[in-house]
């Protein structure tokens, strides 16, 4: 899959101003047994923040057969282990983005229908407040349940499924939209041609107000009384008016 840009708009205010802008890039790997049917795989999702120095970050997940022919898959890391998902950095959170890369993820799983899937820890330094509960929604919305240790479901562990029981997202969270990079390559340019043109408006702009200011200067006493004129005109030409009518009828 060719990389792609992810417009990322505030959760609460899908059509408002623009947030974040990720670079996506997908990577899968496959190794065969004997039979022509897959032992290993393993996804990787990279991306990063478009503007922001710094690092390119990873989410990940692997799907093992052993030699009975039993198959597991890890949603959370390229190794079968019990882990959990974090999504960083911490300003990403909140606007779905996690949603989104483990959707494409889930969607990887499903093409093991019969493999079961590693079971997912909750642990209490994860969860606190209004974080608990997205953090809760988050695995859940993918059909993954949980039993708590607590009444507050702060921690817990994923219940036993199979692959088949993953239900991705049926459509795209409603802050998010997918561009092709030629697309955002393009509009890049075209805001780039944009400012350019605006830029050399300016500097013209400024170019003609340094040489009026220059002309004032030079011809003080002409920039005075035009200025005087153009400020006072309809006031002098009252006045004007008004005394060429006395002058007229004295």
């Amino acid at each position: 899959m060719k990389p792609y840009i992810l417009i990322v708009r505030p959760r609460n205010d899908p059509s408002g101003k623009v947030v974040h802008k990720l670079l996506i890039d997908h990577e899968e790997s496959q190794e065969y047994g004997p039979d022509g049917e897959v032992n290993e795989a393993i996804i990787r999702i990279f991306y990063r923040v478009i503007g922001v120095e710094g690092f390119r970050y990873e989410f990940s997940a692997c799907y093992f057969r052993d030699y009975k022919k039993n198959s597991s898959i890890c949603l959370s890391g390229p190794s079968l282990y019990r882990g959990a998902i974090f999504l960083d950095p911490c300003s990403l959170r909140g606007n779905r983005v996690g949603s989104f890369i483990m959707n494409k993820i889930v969607e990887w799983a499903i093409n093991w229908p019969d493999a079961n899937i590693n079971q997912i820890e909750l642990f209490a330094l994860q969860g606190h407040d209004e974080n608990k509960l997205r953090r809760n929604r988050f695995y859940e919305q993918f059909g993954i349940k949980f039993d708590y240790t607590d009444s507050t479901h702060t921690e817990g562990t994923a219940r036993p499924m199979q692959a088949r029981s993953l239900t991705p997202l049926k459509q795209l969270p409603k802050n998010l939209s997918v561009i092709s990079l030629d697309e955002f390559l393009d509009e890049q340019e075209k805001c780039l041609s944009k400012t350019k043109n605006d830029l050399e408006n300016q500097q013209k702009l400024n170019e003609r107000l340094n040489s009026n200011i220059s002309h004032a200067y030079d011809h003080i006493i002409w920039f005075a009384a035009k200025t005087i004129w153009e400020k006072h005109f309809k006031f002098l030409l009252g006045t004007i008016i008004f005394c060429a009518a006395i002058w007229h009828w004295w």
